[in-house]
């Protein structure tokens, strides 16, 4: 067996040694820099995936929480004006009112 397979890969030639060499063993400094850039990584896909989505999960209910609450207290403090038929919140009224009446002082 041993035999019968050395003299069907008797032909093959390997000629690549000296690169195989340099990649596994750098010398010079952009070698070893080519070797850490050629670093195989295995990521897990299923457990680094979940954690993204608890992740986004955690950030996404915190924001509503904060932005439900914020939003709610400053609401209920701000007077609604109604104005030519439209409707607009007092304070920005008022803050467009005096910026019109400040241009056309000015």
């Amino acid at each position: 067996m041993n035999k019968r397979l050395r003299e069907e890969l008797e032909e093959l030639r390997f000629g690549g040694q000296e690169d195989v060499v340099r990649r596994t063993h750098p010398r010079s400094w952009s070698d070893r820099l080519l070797a850490l850039w050629n670093k195989e990584l295995e990521l897990p896909v299923v457990p680094l995936g979940l954690s993204f989505v608890i992740l986004l999960a955690v950030a996404a209910a915190s924001q509503l929480r904060s932005s439900d609450d914020g939003s709610e207290a400053a609401d209920n403090r701000r007077e609604l004006v109604e104005v030519g038929g439209n409707t607009y919140w007092k304070d920005d009224y008022e803050r467009a009112v005096a910026a019109i009446e400040n241009k056309d002082q000015g």
